[in-house]
């Protein structure tokens, strides 16, 4: 009989940690919430309860779909989510240095592309789907694509209806945002259709022991109950 390979005590305290840092990146969020409704400004505290919800939703995933998720997306969604708001639009990181705003529109379309390819490897690994690597690779890049034109969307409207400045210099300025998130879909695309064949990966590794871990646990005496 082949025997399980247990977690390693290393890999758990990483673990550990990584949770803490995501939680203390959620609180902070929370705070600034608190003090933007405190001083009634609406607008940041809707944008941050907005962002908060966001970053729990590799839990609600988790949760809803019953596939184990590493955590190591959980601190990527909260540091890209902190970046963006408590840094980008509390702190005006985004007028303090001019190279922000595409550096974070080209990390959100590799974090979209790589959390939507770990939903789908999580469903293929588990024989839930059986599709081809390039099928999985388009979708990865449809995703990340499709999520950051919507936001591009979102930002038309703000200026818009609501006189705000989201779009700078207007064409230009969407038309960069939506050259960078096509090339972060594209890496993402690329990183998921090349995993799938060599299967071979640090990510594939961690999101291959978070199912066992998953998996291990559901098998336990009792675990039902």
């Amino acid at each position: 009989m082949r025997k399980r390979k247990r977690p390693k005590a290393s890999d758990s305290w990483v673990d550990r940690v990584e949770m803490v840092i995501a939680s203390v990146l959620q609180l902070s969020i929370g705070a600034v919430v608190v003090g933007a409704l405190i001083e009634t400004q609406w607008l940041l505290a809707f944008n941050g309860a907005v962002v908060l919800l966001l970053s729990f939703t590799p839990a609600i995933i988790e949760r809803r779909f019953r596939v184990p998720l590493p955590v190591e997306l959980t601190l990527v969604t909260c540091v890209f989510l902190y970046a963006s708001f408590a840094l980008g639009e509390v702190r005006d990181f985004y007028e303090k240095f001019w190279w922000w705003d595409l550096a974070l529109h080209g990390v959100s379309a590799l974090t979209v592309g790589v959390i939507g390819f770990l939903g789908i490897y999580v469903f293929y690994m588990t024989r839930r789907v059986r599709v081809a690597a390039g099928w999985i690779a388009t979708i990865t890049f449809a995703l990340a694509v499709s999520v950051g034109t919507l936001w591009e969307i979102f930002e038309f409207l703000m200026d818009w209806y609501f006189g705000f400045n989201m779009q700078k210099s207007g064409l230009v300025d969407t038309m960069t945002d939506l050259l960078i998130n096509a090339a972060g879909a594209a890496i993402a695309a690329a990183i998921g259709y090349f995993y799938v064949y060599k299967e071979d990966s640090l990510l594939g590794r961690r999101v291959i022991e978070a199912v066992a871990r998953h998996k291990n646990k559901n098998e336990e005496p009792g675990s039902d109950e």
